[in-house]
């Protein structure tokens, strides 16, 4: 979260919202800051230049009853003294997560195997309902940790974590540097071919671009804002945006869309849409539990912090009754999106939008209704899609490992963007089984489009 505008020193600081899907997550995506979260979604997609091959799988001793309980109560200090949402939980689900402790802990204390435990495990932690908060599994694990290596520089406790030995030896995981050679064999294999006269144009299959009527209507959907796709999709949107610069109207679709990286749209969507600056301000909580400590100073975000008093002054009329009680600290953002590419359009942007919009995509939902870039149309979206990266935890005698947001990030009138999430500008059934003309969304964007023309 930097307070800076976007430019490629901010993209190369942050970047990874790592949702795995929302689980909500990053496949599709999951929760990236507001310009530092990289893949939100709850399934992650497998590197494919991971891991060359499994090592042989290792039976480890089952755990004691103790050992398991022991587990428990450490995920439970981390969560009690970390997240931010268990008022939130109660509000929007009714879930009294604290006060379930003991009836979680019996249960624990009853299983039988460490698959029963893991289970169990993610029951409770899944009553949180949170997209950004769930354990990895081992098909994730590679994909987690190469995409967090490759960030480097701000990312050290998150490798540090995944490469702890008991983490390693639960999910059958050689150390990062043993794997460094069969990676470069395996990238090479990835990249050989001769390439000669190979000069076709390659696109990801990630964007869809409609001509809807010419010279006047253009459709643009990404399903994904995955930041592997970012490069490849920059110069097909790019070349789209300037077929359609001179149109009326642009209509911006990310329904269905879990997130990804944010910069994604910070970086390669809105600045070449935009011909002059935007500025918007966002405010991040932090309960300032002691775990979140060296990920935050990894990150550079202790600094600018002040004292939660200081938000009574902030003039935020939506802010959440728990904020003065439950956060120790604060951080406003003044974000400025600048012109890059820009191909000077000057119409009319809509942004289609529903429940599965999260993380990374819900912060352009939510960029888009604060500024004003677009109008946005269709359902309420998913929330979570302001602050860094979920911080990720390794169980001490199990290696699990779970990841879990930690900043509750607020609107700029003050409300959670997780509760709230971001709320149309014109309400209308999202639905996008139906062709695309046939959809309810599509058609109302239209007619508006329609009465904008004739007004």
């Amino acid at each position: 979260m930097r307070p800076r505008t976007v430019s490629w020193v901010v993209v190369s600081a942050v970047i990874l919202l790592l949702l795995v899907s929302c689980n909500s997550g990053d496949l599709p995506g999951k929760k990236k800051s507001e310009s530092e979260q990289v893949q939100a979604s709850p399934v992650a997609p497998l590197a494919s230049s991971a891991v060359v091959e499994e090592p042989s799988e290792i039976a480890l001793p089952s755990l004691t009853v103790e050992q398991r309980l022991e587990d428990f109560d450490y995920m439970w200090k981390i969560i009690e003294e970390n997240y931010p949402f268990l008022e939130v939980n109660k509000r929007l689900n009714g879930e009294d997560w604290l006060a379930k402790k003991e009836e979680y802990r019996n249960k624990i204390a009853a299983v039988k195997s460490d698959d029963e435990f893991l289970k169990r495990m993610r029951f409770v932690l899944s009553r949180l309902n949170n997209g950004h908060t769930n354990f990895i599994s081992k098909e994730e694990y590679p994909w987690y940790l190469h995409t967090y290596a490759q960030l480097g520089f701000g990312f050290e406790p998150w490798v540090n974590v995944f490469q702890q030995p008991n983490v390693l030896a639960r999910y059958n995981q050689k150390p990062l540097a043993e794997q460094q050679s069969s990676n470069d064999i395996n990238n090479d294999m990835h990249n050989g071919g001769d390439g000669v006269g190979d000069v076709t144009k390659k696109t990801s299959g990630n964007v869809k671009k409609v001509i809807i009527e010419p010279d006047r209507i253009a459709y643009l959907g990404m399903q994904s804002f995955d930041g592997s796709l970012m490069e490849m999709d920059s110069s097909e949107i790019h070349d789209f945006l300037i077929e359609v610069k001179d149109y009326k109207t642009l209509i911006l679709d990310i329904r269905g869309n879990g997130g990804g990286n944010s910069n994604y749209w910070r970086i390669h969507l809105v600045p070449m849409l935009i011909n002059k600056p935007i500025e918007y301000n966002t405010y991040l909580l932090y309960t300032r539990g002691k775990y979140a400590e060296t990920f935050m100073q990894a990150r550079q975000i202790t600094k600018g912090q002040q004292p939660i008093a200081g938000i009574k002054d902030e003039q935020l009329p939506k802010l959440p009754t728990e904020a003065l009680k439950m956060f120790k600290t604060y951080r406003k953002t003044n974000d400025v999106v600048t012109p890059n590419k820009s191909v000077g359009f000057k119409g009319k942007i809509y942004l289609l939008v529903d429940s599965s919009v999260y993380s990374s995509s819900e912060g352009l939902a939510a960029f888009a209704k604060g500024t004003g870039f677009a109008t946005v149309v269709g359902g309420r979206t998913g929330g979570d899609g302001l602050g860094i990266d979920p911080l990720v935890v390794a169980l001490p005698n199990s290696g699990y490992l779970f990841r879990f947001s930690f900043e509750m990030g607020l609107n700029s009138d003050g409300s959670c963007n997780e509760e709230v999430k971001t709320v149309p500008d014109v309400e209308v059934d999202p639905d996008k089984s139906k062709p695309l003309l046939d959809q309810p969304a599509i058609k109302k964007v239209l007619e508006l489009a329609r009465s904008d023309t004739s007004a």
